[in-house]
C-alpha cells in the first residue's frame, strides 16, 4: 500500500480539486434545470481535457414516471424573480434571483404577468394547521418558517395566500444557530409531485425576517413579487466515467452534483474530489505507473438520489456486478472555518459490510501526520470519526437492502455554512480535499487492484477490532432505556452482522483470487465467536439489577403479518402523500406530528421488509438498530403505504 499511496500523493492535487469545485460552484445546479445541465457539461469538458473518458447520460424529467421507488419531476427554468418592500416614497429590493439565486425558493412557479402586490401576514408555526385559525390570508403573502411543502399546502392551497416568504435558518449547534449567521439565506426548495399548481416563494435572512416582523408590529407591510419561471418536460443528467477492469465486477464511486449557487461544500466538493480521482488514476495508468485493475471503477456524478435511482432503474444488471460503492457528500470544508468532523458513515444493519471499516482504516493509515513531543505516538491534526447509519444522501439508496450494494459515506457534519448563501469555495480546504481524495482513490484501487498483502494487513487490523466493535454496540445499548433490557439481542444482531460482513470479505477474496486470505476466514469466524463470548460475559455483569422496560405490545395477529415492497428503494413519503385527498393528507400529517417517530423510522421499517419476515420480527430489528419502538405508528405507516400502492400485505 505504501507504494500506491506514494504514487497517489505525488500526483493528487488538492488545489486542482479546489479549482474543480470553484468551477462547479459557479452554476445554479437545481436538479433538472439548465444550470445543472451546464455544470454537468462543464465537468465532462474538464475531464475530457485531462484525457478522461467522460459522458452524459440523460433521463426524462417529467411527472408520472418512476425510477424504481422515486417519482420523476419536471424540469425547472427560471428567467428571473424579484421581491420588493413597498415603502412610503419608494421601494426597497429584498430579493433578486440573478444576484442571489438562493433568495428564491427553488422550483417556484410564476406570478401572473406584471407580478403581484399584496399585504404581508406573519404566520407563527406555519407548518401547524391550528396556526391559521382566525388569520385572513386570502390574497396576501405569508411570512413563514417550516417545511416548504407543508407550509405551501396549508398557507396557499388551503388558506388562499398568494405566495410565501421564508426566513428559515436551521440550527446545528454548536457550529451554527440563527444568531451566528444573521445575514445568511437558507436554501429552500419546493418539490412538486405533478398534482399541485406550483406557487412561488422567496427566502430572506434572519435579520430581514426580524425586520419584517418588527414592521408588522407597527402597521401594514406591502410587498411586490414577480417570478418568471416555468416547469416543463425535460431531462436530468448523470456524469459518468468508467475505468474498465479485467473482470465484469466493478466498484462504484458516487457524489451528487446538484444544489443552488454557490453550493461549494454541498456539493461541489464531492464531485471535485471524484474528478481529481479520475484524473489521477487515468494519468497513472496511461504512463504505466499503475496497471489495468482487476475490477472496473465507475464514477457517477448525479442529481442527488434522483440520478442514483434513475441509473439503477435503467441498468438493473449493475446491481449484480457492483460489489462495493462509496458516496462522497460534503467532504472539503476547512475545519477551522466551521467544517465539522469528517465522518465515515456505515450502511444500515440490513446491508452488512466491512467497507466502512476499510475506508476508515485507509483514512487512519495516512492521516497520522504529527507526533507527540518525544516522537513515540502519531496522531492526526484532522478530526475524523466513524458513525452509524443516518441516511440523507445517495448511500441510503444504494445500500437499501432491496438494491443491496454496500455503500459507506464520507461527509463532514455538521457544517456552519450548510444549505446557505455562505457556502462559498473560500470555505473549502485543498488539504481536506486531498485527504478525502487519497482515501477514495485508495478505497477504489484497493478493492479493484490492491495486493493480497495489503488485504492481509487490513484483515488482521479488522479482526483485532472485532471485540471493540461489539463492545461499543453493547455499551450503546446499555445507554438506551429502550435497549438496555435487550442488550443480548443487540449483541446477537451484531454478531450476525459481523459474520455476514466477514462472508462478504471472503467473497471479495475469492473474486480477487486471494488464496491466503480465503484460508484465514475460519480464523476470523472463530475470533468473532470468542469476542462475542467475552462481550456477553461483560454485559452480564453490567446488566445486574436492570429492570425490563414496559413497552407497547404488538397483537399476535399483527405480529405475523408479512409485507413486501412494490418498488425497490426507499420512499419519499411526502411526495407520495400528494396523491391523497386533502383531508386524508391532513389526517396523516397530524398523526405523524403527534407520534414524533422521527423521519428515519419509516425508512428502517422498509429496509427490513423482505416479503418473508413477519412484522413482529421487522419491528424488533428496527428497535435493535434504531432504539425506537412504536408499533402503533408502524402499523399506521404501513397502512398508508398500502393505501398508496407502495407495499402489499402477503
Amino acid at each position: 500500500m505504501k507504494k500506491i499511496l506514494g504514487l497517489l500523493e505525488q500526483e493528487f492535487s488538492g488545489r486542482q480539486a479546489w479549482r474543480y469545485a470553484e468551477r462547479i460552484a459557479q452554476y445554479n445546479r437545481i436538479q433538472a434545470s439548465p444550470g445543472y445541465r451546464e455544470a454537468a457539461a462543464q465537468v465532462v469538458q474538464l475531464l475530457q481535457a485531462e484525457g478522461v473518458e467522460a459522458r452524459l447520460e440523460e433521463f426524462p424529467a417529467k411527472s408520472g414516471i418512476r425510477f424504481l421507488s422515486r417519482q420523476s419531476f419536471q424540469e425547472w427554468r427560471c428567467q428571473g424573480a424579484e421581491l420588493w418592500l413597498m415603502e412610503e416614497g419608494g421601494k426597497r429590493r429584498l430579493s433578486r434571483f440573478r444576484e442571489q439565486e438562493v433568495s428564491l425558493v427553488q422550483r417556484s412557479g410564476p406570478t401572473p404577468d406584471g407580478g403581484v402586490e399584496a399585504e404581508l401576514v406573519w404566520v407563527p408555526d406555519a407548518d401547524k394547521p391550528e396556526s391559521y385559525e382566525g388569520l385572513a390570508l386570502e390574497g396576501r403573502i405569508a411570512l413563514v418558517r417550516g417545511n416548504p411543502m407543508t407550509v405551501y399546502r396549508l398557507a396557499v392551497v388551503e388558506n388562499g395566500a398568494l405566495g410565501l416568504v421564508f426566513d428559515n435558518l436551521n440550527s446545528y449547534p454548536p457550529l451554527r444557530t440563527r444568531a451566528d449567521l444573521p445575514d445568511a439565506i437558507q436554501y429552500t426548495s419546493f418539490w412538486w409531485s405533478g398534482l399541485e399548481k406550483p406557487g412561488f416563494g422567496f427566502c430572506v435572512s434572519p435579520r430581514v425576517g426580524d425586520e419584517l416582523r418588527a414592521r408588522l408590529g407597527r402597521g401594514p407591510v406591502r410587498l411586490f413579487a414577480q417570478v418568471d419561471s416555468e416547469l416543463v418536460d425535460g431531462t436530468l443528467e448523470n456524469v459518468e466515467c468508467f475505468i474498465p477492469g479485467q473482470q465484469e465486477e466493478e466498484v462504484l464511486l458516487l457524489a451528487h452534483l446538484c444544489h443552488p449557487y454557490p453550493g461549494a461544500q454541498d456539493n461541489a466538493s464531492g464531485p471535485a474530489v471524484l474528478m481529481e480521482v479520475a484524473r489521477v488514476l487515468n494519468r497513472l495508468m496511461a504512463e504505466g505507473s499503475l496497471p489495468r485493475p482487476r475490477l472496473g471503477i465507475r464514477l457517477l456524478l448525479v442529481p442527488e438520489m434522483t440520478g442514483t435511482f434513475a441509473y439503477f432503474h435503467r441498468h438493473p444488471d449493475k446491481l449484480k456486478t457492483t460489489v462495493a460503492a462509496f458516496n462522497l457528500d460534503m467532504v472539503g470544508a476547512d475545519q477551522s472555518r466551521g467544517g465539522g468532523p469528517l465522518c465515515i458513515e456505515e450502511p444500515p444493519l440490513g446491508t452488512p459490510t466491512f467497507l466502512d471499516k476499510y475506508a476508515f482504516y485507509l483514512l487512519d493509515y495516512f492521516s497520522r501526520d504529527v507526533r507527540n513531543f518525544n516522537g513515540t505516538f502519531g496522531y492526526s491534526t484532522c478530526h475524523y470519526v466513524a458513525t452509524p447509519f443516518s441516511g440523507g444522501s445517495d448511500h441510503y439508496v444504494v445500500s437499501d437492502p432491496s438494491l443491496g450494494v454496500p455503500c459507506p459515506m464520507a461527509i463532514q457534519w455538521p457544517d456552519k455554512h450548510y444549505h446557505s448563501s455562505l457556502d462559498h469555495p473560500c470555505n473549502l480546504d485543498p488539504a481536506m480535499l486531498k485527504r478525502v481524495g487519497l482515501m477514495t482513490a485508495l478505497y477504489a484501487w484497493g478493492l479493484a487492484a490492491g495486493s493480497e498483502e495489503s488485504w492481509l494487513d487490513f484483515f488482521m487490523a479488522y479482526l483485532a477490532d472485532t471485540g471493540a466493535r461489539l463492545n461499543r454496540a453493547v455499551a450503546q445499548a446499555f445507554a438506551s432505556p429502550v435497549l438496555r433490557p435487550r442488550w443480548q439481542e443487540v449483541l446477537d444482531i451484531r454478531l450476525d452482522y459481523e459474520a455476514k460482513a466477514l462472508g462478504q470479505l471472503g467473497a471479495l477474496a475469492r473474486l480477487r483470487g486471494f488464496t491466503e486470505l480465503t484460508a484465514l476466514l475460519d480464523r476470523g469466524q472463530a475470533q468473532i465467536t470468542r469476542s462475542g463470548e467475552q462481550v456477553r460475559e461483560w454485559g452480564a455483569v453490567q446488566a445486574r439489577g436492570s429492570a425490563s422496560a414496559e413497552d407497547e405490545t404488538l397483537a399476535p395477529d399483527l405480529a405475523v403479518r408479512v409485507y413486501r415492497r412494490v418498488y425497490p428503494g426507499p420512499l419519499d413519503l411526502e411526495a407520495e402523500t400528494a396523491r391523497l385527498s386533502p383531508d386524508r393528507r391532513r389526517e396523516w400529517a397530524a398523526y405523524a406530528r403527534e407520534a414524533k417517530a422521527g423521519s428515519s423510522y419509516g425508512t428502517f421499517i422498509l429496509y427490513w421488509l423482505d416479503g418473508q419476515r413477519p412484522l413482529g420480527r421487522v419491528l424488533e430489528l428496527v428497535r435493535l438498530e434504531s432504539g425506537t419502538w412504536q408499533p402503533g405508528y408502524a402499523l399506521k405507516y404501513l397502512e398508508l403505504c398500502q393505501e398508496l400502492g407502495l407495499v402489499k400485505q402477503l
